[in-house]
């Protein structure tokens, strides 16, 4: 069961820095950077979607406030549970669908579409239920509901629903950031310091991943510590910038941008690691949310590192 975090994984958005530096290109990067504009578009629509569940906790609380009050007093007038609020959070898909259509056929093209497809169905669900669940009160349909029998089914109807297309969103959401970031180092191999940033990237999409895994339906703890063990062997031979020619870099500031990229990175795999033991020894633990947050705010730093870096 996914445990219940405060905060969302917001996934990194992939860079097409690397096409703005050239003048010509291959079909291959050009493929690549349709791709990428999919890709983005995806986690964007998916960010926002997650992110969303501020507005579906506000609601749920909401309705249980009212029915706490209208059990001691049916006579009392309940808020208006919002659930335009809620429908309002999932945006439109214009740009999905031209980024759709313009990108070439690649593995996860298919598989995005059909969850994205299912996620949209789930949500249109939950949003049903987030109306019905409004209609009670505003409606006063209680008033004809003995002991408020037919709020629980309302209820677990609307949580299911969007737990449902919760979980396909963070799904696109891990299809798209794969086939994005394959596609961002496919632009990466002609920048004039692709030494350092291939292996950044490689490993910034190594703690990504490991980051993902705490987002799952059922968190697989022994998983979490073979991305940790992977990524850490990784980082700790990438960020020897002994073995680079720093003379390839546009400043001498950017050294430390490096090197800070992978202090930035150890702190994040520590911060993970600690997350994963807090789970294993004690998954009901009140520490969960801040030890998570902690995580993404190490990760959150490393992202910037990588930002900074590539934007030279």
């Amino acid at each position: 069961m996914r445990i219940k975090l405060t905060f969302m994984v917001s996934m990194l958005l992939m860079s097409l820095m690397a096409m703005s530096q050239q003048k010509t290109y291959t079909k291959a990067e050009l493929d690549a950077s349709n791709i990428i504009r999919l890709c983005n578009s995806v986690i964007e629509l998916s960010n926002k979607n997650r992110t969303s569940a501020d507005n579906y906790k506000s609601m749920l609380s909401t309705a249980e406030s009212n029915l706490s009050k209208l059990k001691r007093n049916p006579n009392v007038q309940p808020f208006f549970v919002n659930y335009k609020n809620f429908e309002a959070c999932f945006g439109d898909q214009k740009e999905y669908a031209a980024a759709y259509k313009g990108a070439p056929e690649f593995a996860e093209k298919k598989d995005i579409a059909n969850t994205i497809t299912l996620a949209d169905k789930n949500i249109a669900n939950a949003v049903k239920w987030a109306t019905a669940m409004s209609d009670y009160f505003s409606e006063k349909e209680y008033l004809t509901d003995t002991e408020f029998a037919k709020y629980p089914a309302m209820q677990d109807s609307l949580a299911f629903y969007f737990q449902k297309g919760y979980t396909g969103w963070s799904e696109a959401s891990r299809l798209a950031s794969k086939a994005g970031n394959d596609a961002e180092l496919i632009l990466l191999q002609k920048s004039k310091i692709a030494e350092f940033i291939i292996p950044m990237k490689s490993d910034l999409n190594a703690l990504e991943a490991i980051l993902e895994l705490f987002n799952q339906e059922a968190i697989d703890s022994e998983l979490v510590k073979a991305g940790i063990s992977a990524a850490s062997k990784s980082i700790a031979q990438n960020k020897d910038i002994s073995t680079k020619d720093v003379k390839k870099l546009s400043d001498v500031y950017y050294k430390e941008v490096f090197q800070n990229f992978y202090r930035k990175s150890e702190e994040a795999l520590k911060a993970m690691d600690a997350l994963n033991l807090e789970l294993e020894t004690n998954p009901k633990s009140d520490r969960l949310n801040n030890l998570y947050s902690s995580a993404m705010s190490n990760y959150r730093g490393v992202v910037e590192a990588y930002n900074t870096f590539i934007g030279q």
